[in-house]
């Protein structure tokens, strides 16, 4: 039955796993996570991880925006740079610390996904890869080349 008073919101058409399911999911595997921002189509959510048992604690911000969208921020803690490089590898913002994980003309992330089996583990692996990166500026984790002009020196040209 069809009513003249409630009508359907066409622009409200969602392709993929709804916002409140990516949460309740990510609440299930990290309680202790911080919801800063929901509405019925994106949520901010901070939540702590520790990509080994040697390592150490970060926390990210994951922005997640209406199935199409998401962005991951190491926040509380500034990153470090390799005392040979001027910025951080594989990130967005360097100052922002925003995260690259995937690269999202190959689609390998889309809102068909659970966010707590893709990006999250993608965020730890990363900070695993910084962490090594850190003592000598070396890049271990693979993705597009950071430093295209890298001859294994110590000189670094056309980083900006």
């Amino acid at each position: 039955m069809r009513s003249q008073y409630f009508k359907t919101n066409s622009k409200r058409k969602l392709k993929g796993i709804l916002s409140s399911e990516q949460l309740k999911k990510i609440k299930i595997d990290f309680p202790d996570s911080q919801l800063v921002k929901n509405s019925w189509d994106s949520f901010q959510i901070i939540i702590e991880i520790q990509p080994t048992a040697i390592s150490e604690k970060y926390q990210i911000l994951v922005n997640y925006e209406k199935n199409r969208s998401i962005r991951v921020f190491v926040i509380e803690k500034d990153l470090k740079i390799a005392s040979n490089r001027t910025k951080l590898p594989h990130v967005y913002n360097s100052k922002q610390q925003q995260l690259c994980l995937f690269s999202p003309s190959k689609k390998e992330w889309n809102g068909f996904t659970y966010i707590v089996d893709t990006v999250i583990p993608w965020a730890s692996e990363w900070l695993y890869y910084y962490e090594l990166w850190l003592p000598e500026g070396q890049w271990y984790g693979g993705g597009h080349n950071e430093y295209p002009n890298e001859d294994y020196t110590n000189i670094i040209r056309d980083e900006k």
